[in-house]
C-alpha cells in the first residue's frame, strides 16, 4: 500500500519540486535496493497467500469455540485480501510493468479506496484479537459468559464497515494524471483527512493498543495467574504474532512520519524516499504472510491441530 508513494500521491506537499529534480549519488544503490523490496514482497504475498489459507483452516481444528477462534480466521481472511492486493496486485503489477490502477478513472478510485480500506481492516481485526486475549485472561469468568464466536463476527463485521466508511474520501482524492493513479486533490481538508487517516488511524492507535497488550500479555504469563492452561497457550501462541504486528506497525508510522516531514531527515531523493516507502510496506506484508508460521512456531496446539488437519486431508484422499 505504501511502494508507490511518488505515484500515490503526487502533488500532495509530501514532495517539492526541488525534491523531485535533486538526485543523491546513492540513487544508482537504492534503486537496486528498490527493486529487490519489490520483488521479494511480491515472492512473500505469494506465500502468504497460502500461509493464511492454512490458518484459516486450522483454525477450525483448534479445541477452543470462542471469540479468538472467529476473530483468528477473519484475520486470516482480511490479511489474504491485504496481501493479494499489496503484495500481488501492487508489487507484482509493478514487477510485470501491469498496473490496474493506471486502467481508469473506476479502477483508480474505487481499488485506492479497497486498498486503504482492507490493509486498515487487517490491522484493527488484529487489534480486536489481542484485547479478546485481554480480557480472556484478565476478566476470565466475564469472559466465559459474554465470549462467543457470534460476537466476534458482529464486532468483526463492524470493525470492517466503520473502517470502509472513513476511507471513503480517497474516492474523492484519486483520479487519473498523466495516465497514473495518484492523489490530485489539493485542499487543505483532503490534505487533513489523509493525514489522520494515515498516521493516527494506521499506525498510532493500533501500535498503542498492541503495545499495552503486550506487555499485559507478558505479566499475566509471567506471573501464571491463569490457571486455565488452554487459554494461556492460546494466549502464549498469540504473543509471537503480536509482537511482530508492533514491530511492523512501528515501521509503517517511522515511514509515515519521515513522509509527512514530521521527522525531518531532509531527504530529497525521490528514490531514496520509495525505497523507504516500500521497505515500510515490505514489513506490512511479512506481517500479513507470516501469521501462520509464528502461529506454528509458538503455540503446540496450533502444530496439533494443523497436523490434524493434514492427516484428514491425507485420509480424504485414499
Amino acid at each position: 500500500m505504501f511502494e508507490t508513494v511518488t505515484e500515490r500521491f503526487g502533488t500532495l506537499k509530501l514532495f517539492s519540486s526541488a525534491q523531485m529534480v535533486n538526485n543523491t549519488r546513492y540513487d544508482h544503490l537504492f534503486g537496486k535496493l528498490d527493486e529487490y523490496v519489490e520483488q521479494l514482497g511480491f515472492v512473500i504475498s505469494l506465500f502468504g497467500l497460502v500461509f493464511n489459507f492454512c490458518s484459516y483452516h486450522t483454525a477450525g481444528y483448534l479445541k477452543q469455540k470462542n471469540s479468538s477462534i472467529t476473530f483468528i480466521k477473519c484475520l486470516a481472511v482480511w490479511d489474504t485480501i491485504a496481501v493479494f492486493q499489496d503484495g500481488v496486485m501492487v508489487l507484482g503489477g509493478n514487477y510485470f510493468n501491469f498496473n490496474i490502477f493506471n486502467f481508469n478513472r473506476l479502477a483508480c478510485k474505487t481499488l485506492y479506496w479497497q486498498s486503504w480500506a482492507s490493509t486498515i481492516t487487517a490491522i484493527y481485526h488484529m487489534n480486536a484479537l489481542v484485547i479478546d486475549r485481554s480480557l480472556a485472561i484478565g476478566a476470565p469468568i466475564w469472559y466465559k459468559q459474554k465470549s462467543s464466536p457470534k460476537l466476534a463476527v458482529k464486532i468483526s463485521i463492524s470493525i470492517t464497515i466503520v473502517i470502509y466508511i472513513l476511507n471513503v474520501g480517497l474516492i474523492y482524492g484519486y483520479d487519473i494524471s498523466d495516465g497514473t493513479c495518484k492523489l490530485t486533490a489539493q485542499s487543505n481538508v483532503i490534505q487533513f483527512y489523509l493525514g489522520f487517516i494515515l498516521i493516527v488511524i494506521t499506525s498510532l492507535i493500533p501500535l498503542v493498543i498492541t503495545s499495552c497488550t503486550n506487555m499485559f500479555f507478558i505479566y499475566k504469563l509471567r506471573s501464571r495467574s491463569s490457571k486455565n492452561n488452554a487459554e494461556r497457550r492460546l494466549t502464549a501462541m498469540l504473543v509471537t504474532s503480536s509482537v511482530a504486528f508492533t514491530i511492523s506497525v512501528g515501521v509503517i508510522m517511522i515511514n509515515l512520519l519521515i513522509l509527512s516531514n514530521v521527522i525531518p531527515l531532509n531527504i530529497e531523493s525521490l528514490t531514496i524516499k520509495s525505497f523507504i516507502a516500500k521497505l515500510a510496506e515490505l514489513f506490512g506484508i511479512i506481517n500479513s504472510s507470516l501469521n501462520f508460521l509464528f502461529y506454528l512456531v509458538s503455540g503446540p496446539m496450533f502444530r496439533n491441530a494443523f497436523i490434524q488437519l493434514i492427516k484428514d486431508l491425507f485420509n480424504a484422499n485414499k
